[in-house]
């Protein structure tokens, strides 16, 4: 019989559940958090990508069409568009060659992805239109315009183009006069 002062030990099940409980994780525990963070990297790795990719599509878009003003701005001038547009060129950028003084666009905008399409520029022969394109990396975005198989809509240069802009008295991507 037992009297009020004295205890009994716990059984032997109950004594190594407390042991552990006082020691730490078991490796069951732990791989379930390192999976958990794993998951949750991935998840949070790839939103990052996508994030980028939209960003640098939207670049593209406020290059061409901020490009776009510029160059209706030298037309509005001049009566013509220029014969070139040098992507890139921060010492000039869009100026008038009889005045230099008259800048329409300090710094034009070039790709800055290396391995990406660089900007098309397309004058007519009359310089009275003119066509615009970049290649976007999201091709599910909704201005990006495809061909049945996926591709950009316009090939120029051995590239292909899904994104354009162009001057209002044209279609973009048509032949220009």
């Amino acid at each position: 019989m037992i009297k009020n002062n004295q205890r009994t030990n716990p059984p032997l099940s109950l004594r190594s559940r407390t042991s552990l409980e006082k020691g730490g994780f078991t490796l069951i525990e732990l791989l379930v958090v390192i999976s958990i963070i794993g998951i949750l990297t991935m998840i949070s790795v790839s939103s990052f990508r996508n994030a980028q990719i939209k960003s640098r599509d939207a670049q593209r878009k406020s290059d061409l069409d901020g490009l776009s003003k510029a160059l209706m701005m030298y037309y509005s001038d001049k009566g013509i568009f220029p014969d070139d547009v040098d992507f890139g060129n921060t010492l000039t950028g869009l100026v008038d060659p009889s005045n230099i003084e008259t800048v329409y666009m300090r710094k034009i905008p070039m790709e800055l992805k290396s391995d990406w399409p660089e900007y098309i520029y397309e004058v007519s022969v009359s310089k009275k239109s003119f066509n615009l394109f970049a290649d976007l990396e999201n091709k599910e975005d909704n201005q990006c315009v495809k061909k049945g198989n996926g591709s950009g809509f316009w090939d120029r240069d051995g590239e292909s183009y899904c994104y354009g802009v162009a001057s209002p008295n044209t279609v973009i991507g048509t032949t220009l006069p």
